[in-house]
């Protein structure tokens, strides 16, 4: 069965924000045992998804970034092999809470241990965009109850010297980095995927966990993206037999094993990796 309706995921979508524009002026926050901040809308909106989603009775499984760590090994497992969704519930929490628009909602579907559909929604500008049978959707006043769903034609950036590319913390605070591109280190994968659909930014240096990018990987895996490590290896959706994931119970759970270079195409990626001098890829 496949359970991934449009009409469900923005209805989901418009309560998540309402949540989260609730707290948006101050949210209550809590520094968790990662150093990695956790606030009060990322707990209500993972306990939204989770009370649709989190129904191992039916076959049905949620990995989210507050509860996975009090799921049991039985259940991980069931998850990785049938129907899951993959929830970020505030993506870029650190400017969630400090009051910058680039945060955003995630939402993954796994089937099988591959991420077939994604979504991602940005409360602060009413807006979302979704993976749905093969094609991409734009959804507009989300928030109102009755959004504007039409398709989206991504529109990547051309590369010219003042494109900007972003970077995750550590490979900007301990790279060496020589492209004369902007470099900007925004703390979130969802508001980095919307500029890169929108060709707002061009490309993307990203190591991340995967409900930071089960939404948007989809989109942009369709959108034409490529998304390749230093040695080419493709970051593909197949997140089990890929072995781009840390899935064993330890430390690095969840964690992509190595850094991945996302632009609009091949030639993209090899040029940004050839202006960095990398450390401690994995």
């Amino acid at each position: 069965m496949n359970r991934w309706k449009i009409d469900t995921v923005l209805a989901l979508f418009r309560e998540a924000g309402e949540i989260a524009l609730r707290y948006y002026d101050d949210p209550p926050l809590e520094i968790k045992a990662d150093h990695t901040p956790v606030t009060q809308a990322d707990r209500e909106i993972e306990a939204l998804f989770a009370a649709r989603f989190d129904r191992p009775a039916e076959a049905l499984y949620l990995i989210g970034e507050e509860t996975v760590d009090r799921r049991d090994e039985a259940y991980i497992s069931a998850a990785l092999a049938g129907e899951c969704f993959v929830v970020d519930p505030i993506d870029g929490t650190a400017p969630y809470a400090a009051g910058v628009p680039l945060w955003g909602i995630s939402l993954g579907y796994m089937r099988g241990g591959m991420l077939t559909e994604g979504a991602i929604c940005l409360p602060a500008r009413d807006e979302a965009f979704l993976t749905c049978r093969g094609s991409i959707f734009r959804a507009r006043r989300v928030l109102s109850g009755a959004p504007e769903v039409e398709p989206f034609t991504p529109e990547p950036m051309r590369y010219t010297p003042a494109a900007p590319v972003c970077a995750a913390q550590n490979a900007a605070r301990g790279w060496e980095i020589s492209f004369p591109n902007q470099l900007f280190v925004w703390s979130t994968c969802v508001g980095v995927y919307d500029c890169l659909l929108r060709g707002k930014v061009y490309g993307m240096i990203q190591h991340c966990k995967l409900w930071d990018l089960a939404g948007g990987m989809p989109l942009l895996k369709l959108a034409g993206f490529e998304a390749r490590g230093a040695d080419g290896r493709e970051l593909g959706l197949d997140v089990v037999s890929g072995g781009n994931f840390y899935l064993e119970n330890g430390p690095h759970r969840w964690r992509q094993k190595d850094y991945v270079v996302i632009a609009p195409d091949r030639q993209g990626t090899e040029a940004i990796w050839n202006q960095v001098k990398a450390k401690n890829l994995s």
